[in-house]
């Protein structure tokens, strides 16, 4: 139930970062250079879940028995993991949002 929560706020927080540098990035008129290139336009918030997940050093499927033997094997599986995890995170918040309607 833990690593459920720890991956749904690290993929709140993803949503954030990501935010924040596409309007650094629109800022400093760069942002469609970016979104132009082949692989990287196309998975820019994969790449910055990974890069958060290095940074932090935080591996939240560990608590589910998911390791690897090398590091960066563990860094690339949790942030696709928490990359995964956006569309789940707009389903909960959605839910809770109805619920504190009703």
């Amino acid at each position: 139930m833990y690593t459920l929560g720890a991956i749904l706020l690290l993929a709140v927080l993803l949503s954030t970062v990501v935010a924040v540098i596409d309007s650094v990035f629109e800022m400093a008129k760069v942002k469609t250079l970016i979104t132009k290139l082949p692989v990287i336009g196309a998975h820019w918030a994969l790449i910055i879940s990974i890069l958060m997940v290095w940074l932090l050093k935080a591996y939240p499927a560990g608590g589910w028995g998911l390791m690897f033997e090398e590091k960066w094997e563990n860094i690339v599986a949790n942030g696709a993991i928490v990359y995964g995890a956006i569309p789940l995170k707009d389903a909960v918040v959605a839910m809770v949002n109805k619920g504190l309607r009703a």
